[in-house]
């Protein structure tokens, strides 16, 4: 009876994974261990990939990084902890390349190695592309590395560490310039009884901010400034005791913030701005419609901007309540999941964008219905993704209303469709049409009988947004194109 239920399971696991839709397509064969970082260099046309990989699945490479040049791949020098081009086929790097970045016309890897081809490199190395050594930058620093970000100064590393060059107490924080390490405006312990741990940095507004996982007096908790003047706090903080920030970036003038904090139990805390991804722009806190409220774990690790949508990554099992595979976008007025649930198997991780397509990377060998070793682009195949703008609909739907109230006439449409609420017409205000992929395909305002042209529309279900004058969605419809 045992046996005769485990099969069953494992039948009806292959019938459902069958089920699901191509979206991914591999590189090659993939890689041989799990994928942390990436990093585009569209100068060369170079994707760099980093990790605790030992290699391509086809050829021995150099361990933590290997280069995809949009064909094959390649060694980026030695690598890191083992020989150069290491045989070793059974193995994974346990001390892997978390970052990677560019700067001054080097390439800079960091993480938590601590040795190339016998060299001692302590968590940091740069490659400059002549020979097959990478190098160290001094004496490095005294523990792991989670992020690069290069600037005109120098280029800033932010980890769990308390010392650059042996000596100098950074404190998570550290600026190199090209021939010596920095402390960066004397950041001290903000916890006195902890290092600080740091995952990430970014310069927003004059400011820096960092975040990570730390506590620390006057509210300087996960997230903190540097104000030109002082440290301090940003508005109180994450609270919530598995609270983490781990990632920062600056677009269209807000500061996204990324992370492991939530605003509902058991994990997070009421008083925290959003769950997973939110916005601040110096002042005020924006939730992205809700972000990963709902999940079990809401965490936010990965992100990637492809023009103005943003994609992330993590351990979320929601995107603005909808059910997701831990893939998504924001394009300004919603969340959309890119895969169905349980799509990637064991997990994906980090996400970057190579010659305008978007890669996946994680320690999967299982994409849907598909074997793919750890990386892997995005080809987005017939899936129709779910949003918070329901964007499906068939024939037996004509002339539908949403429970906002919002109706479009006539439905299906060729030419025109009229738009109003609660029987009331809607001249004049702005809308969006998004296409049954999510895809942002139209807008502008209603003209004065409250219609909008489709004559472009090609045959398909599209969903219309109408927004209010301070840009929130005050109706949403679905219609058909004839």
């Amino acid at each position: 009876m045992g046996r005769s239920f485990w099969l069953a399971c494992l039948l009806a696991w292959a019938t459902e994974q069958q089920a699901q839709p191509s979206l991914f397509s591999p590189l090659q064969q993939g890689v041989r261990g799990p994928v942390y970082c990436f990093l585009e260099d569209s100068v060369s046309s170079s994707f760099y990939i980093g990790g605790g990989l030992i290699g391509a699945y086809d050829m021995p490479l150099s361990p933590g990084i290997v280069r995809w040049d949009g064909a094959e791949f390649h060694n980026v020098g030695c690598g890191f902890e083992y020989d150069c081009l290491d045989t070793n086929t059974s193995q994974v790097l346990a001390t892997p390349v978390r970052a990677l970045e560019h700067w001054q016309g080097a390439l800079y890897a960091a993480g938590d190695f601590q040795q190339s081809v016998g060299v001692s490199v302590n968590f940091i190395a740069r490659w400059d592309g002549v020979d097959s050594l990478w190098k160290p930058l001094q004496n490095g620093l005294s523990g792991p590395v989670y992020s690069l970000r290069s600037y005109p100064d120098g280029l800033y590393a932010a980890g769990w560490f308390e010392y650059a060059n042996d000596t100098l107490e950074v404190n998570g924080l550290a600026r190199w310039d090209g021939s010596t390490w920095h402390k960066v405006h004397d950041l001290p312990k903000l916890d006195p009884n902890d290092i600080n741990r740091i995952n990430d940095l970014a310069f927003y507004q004059g400011d820096l901010y960092i975040g990570g996982e730390f506590g620390g007096t006057n509210g300087r908790l996960d997230i903190a400034k540097w104000d030109g003047t002082a440290w301090v706090d940003v508005d109180g903080g994450f609270l919530g005791v598995f609270s983490t920030v781990n990632k920062l970036e600056v677009h269209d003038g807000l500061l996204y913030v990324m992370g492991s904090f939530a605003n509902y139990p058991p994990y997070g805390h009421p008083n925290n701005p959003g769950s997973g991804i939110v916005t601040w722009d110096g002042s005020i806190w924006n939730d992205l419609g809700g972000g990963t409220a709902g999940s079990s774990n809401a965490s936010v690790y990965s992100n990637v901007w492809i023009r103005d949508t943003l994609y992330v990554s993590g351990r979320f099992t929601t995107i603005g309540g909808v059910p997701t595979g831990r893939i998504a976008r924001w394009d300004g007025h919603r969340g959309c999941s890119l895969v169905p649930p349980d799509y990637f198997y064991p997990d994906i991780g980090p996400i970057g964008v190579f010659r305008d397509t978007l890669v996946v990377g994680g320690s999967f060998t299982v994409a849907g219905p598909d074997s793919i070793n750890r990386v892997a682009k995005w080809v987005a195949g017939s899936y129709v993704d779910s949003c918070q703008v329901f964007v499906g609909v068939g024939p037996e739907h004509e002339d539908a209303q949403e429970p906002s109230g919002l109706s479009l006439h006539p439905n299906p449409a060729e030419e025109v469709v009229t738009v109003s609420r609660g029987g009331r017409p809607l001249p004049g205000v702005p809308y969006v049409v998004h296409d049954a992929l999510g895809r942002l395909v139209g807008s502008g305002r209603t003209d004065v009988v409250s219609t909008l042209d489709v004559r472009y529309l090609v045959p398909g279900a599209y969903a219309v947004t109408v927004l209010n004058s301070q840009g929130a969605v005050f109706g949403q419809g679905r219609m058909i194109k004839h």
